[in-house]
């Protein structure tokens, strides 16, 4: 008898997720808006406060802390300020930093979004200054990372990567791991680089990925994402995919099994959509983790999903909104 979405959810807790990826500090700096500059037609704005939160893989760090498991994040940190606010920011939630690389060689990836808006309207955000890591990483901080890597792989329940600049997760590394770790189920989300992991347990492009991977394909009609996915499975040689299409929910790709669809869960007035992509990972990883087969996990993330495009910014899911959520 296949467990019930409630019983998979009570198992989240404890579990020991690795999630390799790209740590990212996210800043919103909250601004009033005043008047238009005399240099030049342009909106200034005053200053009011600046707040920090963990984007990218660090996002999907914050969704499993906050089910209840226990995210054991491995990458590159730089040794700058958004660096140290950054291992700040994980200590301080009691997250373990003993497996990320403090390196000179790497600048801490940081995306700033600046909000504005009058004193008693909503802000909203008016721009976004990236800061990413402009060289490739050398060869001895990759030994480190992969020295990490194995080291806490090995008593782990699931590796998660999180490839958003194709900067940490590094496909000469994922084959080693891939090897030494041949049953380890890996659950992969990579923005521009999926096809460089081949051996993956599950991955979750979206829809602007997967027509980038295949870009002889229209994609005019529902029937085409069917084709495309079942042909990325065996591509990736994976277990399983799950195709993220937004408003239109998801795609879940099962081998040996026929393709099904998940409806949207909740309204399609989504308030934000930002790291919706990192919950629907973290809570297929655990999904799996906890013992569900691919369609119930799928159906947590879902759900998962649907949530957390209803709040603003990256919002790690808490474990009670999950519970209360389930049928």
């Amino acid at each position: 008898m296949q467990p019930t979405l409630k019983s998979v959810v009570s198992r989240f807790k404890n579990k020991r997720i690795v999630v390799w990826g790209d740590l990212i500090l996210d800043q919103y700096v909250f601004t009033s808006a005043g008047r238009v500059s005399r240099e030049a037609p342009v909106l200034v704005a005053e200053f009011e406060k600046s707040e920090y939160l963990l984007g990218g893989a660090g996002n999907v760090v914050m969704n499993l802390l906050t089910l209840g498991a226990v995210p054991l994040p491995v990458g590159f940190v730089g040794k700058d300020a958004s660096g140290e606010i950054l291992l700040k920011q994980l200590s301080e939630k009691g997250i373990s930093i003993d497996n990320l690389v403090v390196t000179d060689c790497f600048q801490t990836p940081l995306k700033s979004r600046i909000l504005s808006g009058g004193a008693n309207t909503k802000k909203q955000q008016i721009l976004r200054i990236d800061t990413l890591p402009p060289d490739a990483i050398s060869e001895r901080a990759q030994k480190k990372l992969a020295k990490a890597l194995f080291s806490v792989l090995a008593d782990s329940d699931l590796l998660i990567m999180s490839d958003y600049l194709a900067k940490t997760v590094i496909a000469k590394i994922f084959k080693n791991i891939r090897e030494t770790f041949p049953d380890k189920v890996i659950a992969l989300d990579s923005r521009h680089n999926l096809l460089d992991f081949p051996g993956v347990t599950l991955a979750t492009p979206n829809e602007p990925e997967i027509k980038n991977i295949f870009p002889e394909k229209k994609f005019l009609s529902d029937g085409d994402f069917l084709k495309a996915g079942t042909e990325l499975l065996d591509k990736l040689d994976a277990t399983g995919i799950v195709l993220k299409r937004g408003h239109k929910g998801m795609l879940v790709f099962n081998r040996g099994k026929k393709p099904s669809e998940l409806d949207i869960y909740g309204t399609s007035q989504i308030v934000d959509v930002t790291g919706a992509g990192d919950t629907v990972l973290a809570v297929l990883g655990l999904g799996l983790a906890a013992g569900a087969d691919l369609q119930a996990s799928a159906r947590l993330a879902n759900i998962a999903g649907g949530i957390v495009v209803m709040h603003e910014g990256a919002y790690p899911l808490r474990l009670r909104e999950l519970q209360d959520a389930l049928p």
